[in-house]
C-alpha cells in the first residue's frame, strides 16, 4: 500500500504534467493566432512604423515614419505627408486574413517573399513591437501575401469592400511619404534674394531690402522696376515643392545652369542648384545645398518662375 506522502507526489506530478500540456498547448495556439494576425486596431498607441524593402538580404530602401507632438514624421527632420500615413494607419485595422496560401503554392510564395518583400515593424508607446513581411500581390489582384517572421505559412491579406490589394501602401519610397519640399517662404519672410547663372554671368542678380516690409533694390544699386519686382515675389507663398526626388548620380557630368540663394530675417537660408535634366526638355534637375541634402526633378514652368534675369527688373528709362 502506497503512503500518502507517495501519492500527493504522483498527484503533484500528474497535475504538472497537466499543466505543462495545458500550458503547451495554449502556447500554440497563441502562436499560432499570431501568425495569422495582421490586423492592429489600436492604431493610435503606434510610435513608429519601419518599412524596409529587402532584395533578399539585400535593403534597397527604408523609410522611418515617426509620430511626434507635431505631427508624423519621416526619421527625425522631415514633414510627413498625412494622406499616405492615415492610408497606412487604416490598413492596419482593416486588413485582414482573406485565406492561408495553399500548400501547393506556399513554397513558391515563400520564395518570392525571400527574393523581394517589405519588412513592416510597428512599435506602440509601452514598448511593444510586431513585425511582418509584405510581399506582392495575389493574380486576382485583391490581396496582397503577408507572412510573421518565424512562420512558413504565408496568408493572402485584404481588406473587405476593396478592388485592390494593399502592398503599394507599404512602399518605403520617399517621394510618397514626405513632401519634396526645396523650401518654405513667404515673399514677407525674405531679406535678399540671389540667383547666379553659370553660363550668363552679367544675368546674375540680387534683391534686398534693410527692413522687413521696406522697399527691395537691386544690389548693384541699378533703377528697379518695382512692379516687376512685385510679380516676380509672387512666386513665394509658402512651400515650394518639386516633382519628385532624383538619383544624385543624374547630375554627374552635368554643368549647372544657376545657383539660388534664400535669406530670411529669421537668419534661415536656402540654397540649391539648377541643373538640365538629361533627357527631359520640360524639367531641371535641382540639388539642395541646406539640409537634408536632397536631389529633385521639378518642371521648367514651375522654376522658371525663381529664375529671373537680370534684365527682367532694370526700369526702362522714362
Amino acid at each position: 500500500m502506497k503512503s500518502p506522502l507517495a501519492t500527493a507526489g504522483l498527484l503533484l506530478v500528474l497535475l504538472a504534467a497537466i499543466g505543462v500540456v495545458v500550458w503547451g498547448s495554449q502556447l500554440a495556439q497563441r502562436r499560432a493566432e499570431a501568425e495569422r494576425t495582421f490586423t492592429f486596431p489600436d492604431t493610435a498607441g503606434i510610435v513608429a512604423i519601419t518599412l524596409v524593402e529587402k532584395h533578399a538580404d539585400t535593403t534597397f530602401r527604408r523609410v522611418d515614419v515617426l509620430r511626434r507632438a507635431q505631427g508624423w514624421t519621416i526619421a527625425d527632420t522631415l514633414e510627413a505627408f498625412v494622406q499616405p500615413v492615415q492610408t497606412l494607419l487604416q490598413t492596419l485595422v482593416l486588413q485582414t486574413v482573406r485565406a492561408p496560401v495553399a500548400p501547393s503554392a506556399v513554397r513558391n510564395v515563400l520564395k518570392f517573399l525571400k527574393d523581394h518583400r517589405v519588412e513592416v515593424t510597428l512599435r506602440w508607446k509601452g514598448g511593444r513591437e510586431e513585425t511582418f513581411y509584405v510581399g506582392g500581390p495575389t493574380p486576382d489582384q485583391r490581396a496582397s501575401y503577408m507572412l510573421r517572421p518565424g512562420s512558413n505559412q504565408p496568408y493572402e491579406v485584404f481588406i473587405p469592400g476593396f478592388e485592390g490589394y494593399v502592398t503599394s501602401r507599404y512602399y518605403p519610397d520617399l517621394s510618397v511619404w514626405q513632401p519634396n519640399t526645396v523650401f518654405a517662404a513667404k515673399a514677407a519672410d525674405l531679406r535678399a534674394v540671389q540667383v547666379d547663372f553659370y553660363g550668363e554671368p552679367g544675368e546674375s542678380w540680387r534683391l534686398e531690402r534693410s527692413l522687413p516690409g521696406g522697399p527691395w533694390r537691386l544690389a548693384t544699386e541699378e533703377p528697379l522696376d518695382s512692379a516687376k519686382a512685385a510679380d516676380y515675389l509672387l512666386a513665394y507663398t509658402g512651400p515650394f515643392y518639386a516633382d519628385e526626388l532624383a538619383n544624385p548620380d543624374s547630375l554627374s557630368g552635368l554643368e549647372p545652369l544657376a545657383e539660388v540663394r534664400l535669406l530670411l530675417w529669421s537668419e534661415k537660408a536656402y540654397h540649391f542648384t539648377v541643373y538640365p535634366h538629361s533627357s527631359s526638355s520640360i524639367h531641371y534637375y535641382l540639388k539642395l545645398h541646406h539640409s537634408p541634402y536632397f536631389s529633385y526633378v521639378i518642371g521648367r514652368y514651375t522654376l522658371d518662375r525663381l529664375l529671373y534675369r537680370r534684365r527682367e527688373f532694370l526700369a526702362r528709362p522714362s
